[in-house]
């Protein structure tokens, strides 16, 4: 995805994770609003700076393409979860880590840590590259 798309999307309040899902509703037949709002929670380790918004919006992804959905289907349990591994796996081997607060250096639980962080220029500068990332991992691995 086009850096500037990514830091449009972030100066409009749209998330990391909301990014990287809006890339493959279509492909996954899902309402693109419907599957932006779903993500909308996850942006930036769940605004706390745990598990990378990304990462989150990926295995949103992955789930709408490979998740299980009746009871007793173990294979379709058992290809969802390698799915999600090989993603995580991919992402800490180019990123050193699955953690928010860890890839941008703020934790975002602690009070006027989102605005330092902000302010800094962190998030346009590292958080789009992550998107992009997440994004190439998919498409490897989907």
């Amino acid at each position: 995805m086009d850096r500037n798309d990514i830091i449009d999307n972030f100066n409009g309040c749209v998330h990391c994770s909301q990014t990287v899902v809006e890339q493959w509703a279509d492909k996954l037949g899902i309402d693109k609003a419907t599957f932006m709002r779903i993500a909308g929670p996850l942006g930036g380790g769940c605004f706390d700076g745990n598990i990378c918004g990304c990462v989150t919006g990926a295995l949103l992804v992955i789930g709408a393409a490979c998740g299980h959905y009746e009871v007793g289907d173990v294979e379709g349990n058992a290809r969802m979860i390698e799915k999600v591994s090989e993603f995580k796996e991919a992402f800490k081997e180019r990123t050193g880590s699955l953690v928010c607060r860890e890839l941008t250096g703020y934790d975002f639980s602690q009070e006027g840590q989102l605005e330092a962080a902000m302010a800094s220029g962190v998030l346009l500068e590292k958080c789009p590259d992550y998107v992009n990332i997440a994004l190439d991992i998919l498409e490897d691995i989907m």
